[in-house]
């Protein structure tokens, strides 16, 4: 499921232009076939998290595997631009629900070998993206756009079946409530924080700004109302560890690095160094390439030696690696060149596994759900606002280097462009190294509790 939700996405990147032209629409409208996935995605993940803990978490993901299956039928039988959207709706429900659930999962199965399990995740979702840009040229190129979705179908039935026949599903021996209030609440808050958002791409508006002031306002109401609820929706007590926190705003940090790489580095390739289609994807390819080879060995050695210093020594090359990806040049040497990708995937393939294992660490008894979704929706808050940081970084470096506003490449001016480039990711370099900041303050908070309990050892010894 990881490898073909990773895959679908990937898929409709590569065939939006295909379907604007099909459908008669504009390049702003046609960007929600993708954008309305995130977001309703978002939206759903921590309502399916609890649902997984209230009905078993395998329950939850199967039904998640039959409606992305559903939705993705769908999706190939539209016809019209709105039909589309909601059939993407439809299938980022299903995605919702098992990815809230898949962590969960892995968590209870393997409780000893988290870490590498986690990793092997990780490996399936770089293997996603590898695959995607490529075989959806493919589709594209050979056969009508709605057969990126047809795909799905078979691999959706098979996952279905196998898990009907190897995953066992775990109920609660005492079920929770429902919380409905706090369900009315978090949905439209976080659909509209994510829509202000995704517009805001488009630029800052009064309207995009109401409508994110409206979405935290909700967020706030929903705290509220989950700190008096019998049975909340959200655990909020796991937010009072520091360090649960700080590894998930360091997963939200190091996403947002990726995402606003993963944006700007096609357009040097393509745009600024005229290498064609299929070799700027080749050479991007070494990107997911490292991960799934990395992925699996980092969650193996965390469970051996423990999570705190793998994800440190990966933020620290990953801040490395941009910073160095900020200094390449038009005629930087493709043998250069690549070694400073990979290096630079070295570092989030080395962070990612350790990361997610600790995260799952934190989950009180009968939580596993919900805290593996929060974990989901951080990469996706991460992904989201790292886009627009990253186009923002980039178009504003362009625009302090010519001279005036600049919202698209300017042909003829890659010099302008790299000046854009150059920024963004010395930012986002920096905005990594805050989150090695962080991982240092958690070391210090651990370093902190292990001395306060020798200490009431050696008090009680004595």
């Amino acid at each position: 499921m990881t490898f073909m939700e990773i895959l679908d996405g990937t898929i409709v990147n590569v065939a939006l232009p295909s379907m604007q032209q099909e459908l008669g629409v504009d390049m702003a409208s046609i960007q929600w076939v993708a954008s309305i996935y995130s977001i309703v995605t978002c939206a759903a993940l921590l309502v399916f998290g609890r649902l997984g803990d209230m009905f078993g978490k395998v329950r939850i993901f199967q039904v998640g595997v039959a409606l992305f299956t559903a939705g993705s039928a769908l999706c190939a039988l539209s016809r019209t631009f709105e039909m589309l959207v909601v059939a993407r709706a439809v299938q980022s429900l299903g995605g919702a629900a098992s990815l809230a659930n898949n962590q969960g999962i892995i968590t209870e199965t393997f409780p000893d070998s988290r870490g590498r399990a986690l990793g092997l995740v990780a490996t399936f979702t770089a293997l996603g993206a590898m695959c995607g840009p490529t075989l959806g040229g493919l589709i594209v190129a050979t056969l009508p756009w709605e057969f990126i979705f047809i795909i799905n179908l078979p691999i959706g039935l098979i996952s279905f079946v196998v898990g009907l026949k190897v995953l066992s599903n775990r109920r609660p021996e005492h079920r929770p409530s429902f919380d409905a209030l706090g369900t009315v609440l978090l949905i439209p808050s976080i659909l509209l924080i994510f829509f202000a958002i995704t517009l805001t791409e488009r630029g800052v508006t009064p309207f995009t700004i109401g409508m994110l002031a409206c979405g935290i306002g909700l967020l706030v109401a929903f705290v509220v109302v989950e700190n008096h609820a019998k049975s909340p929706l959200v655990t909020l007590g796991v937010f009072r560890d520091v360090r649960f926190v700080i590894d998930l705003i360091n997963m939200a940090l190091v996403f947002l690095a990726m995402a606003a790489y993963t944006f700007i580095f096609p357009y040097y390739l393509q745009e600024a160094r005229d290498i064609g289609a299929g070799v700027a994807g080749l050479i991007m390819a070494c990107y997911p390439l490292v991960n799934s080879i990395v992925g699996p060995i980092s969650g193996a050695v965390s469970d051996k030696v423990g999570c705190e210093k793998p994800t440190l020594v990966g933020q620290i090359i990953y801040t490395c690696g941009l910073a160095i990806m900020g200094f390449v040049a038009l005629d930087t040497p493709l043998f250069v060149l690549i070694p400073c990708i990979m290096f630079t995937s070295l570092g989030s393939a080395i962070f990612q596994a350790p990361n997610n294992s600790m995260v799952m660490g934190h989950a009180p008894e009968g939580s596993l759900g919900f805290v593996g979704s929060l974990g989901n929706l951080m990469r996706y808050l991460g992904q989201s606002v790292g886009i627009t940081v990253g186009s923002a970084l980039l178009y504003g470096g362009m625009s302090q280097s010519i001279g005036y506003p600049v919202t698209s490449y300017i042909e003829g001016r890659p010099d302008v462009f790299m000046d854009g480039m150059h920024l963004a990711f010395h930012v986002v370099a920096v905005i990594v190294l805050v989150s090695v900041v962080l991982a240092l303050v958690r070391e210090w908070l651990n370093y902190r509790e292990r001395r306060a309990k020798a200490v009431a050892t050696d008090a009680s010894a004595r």
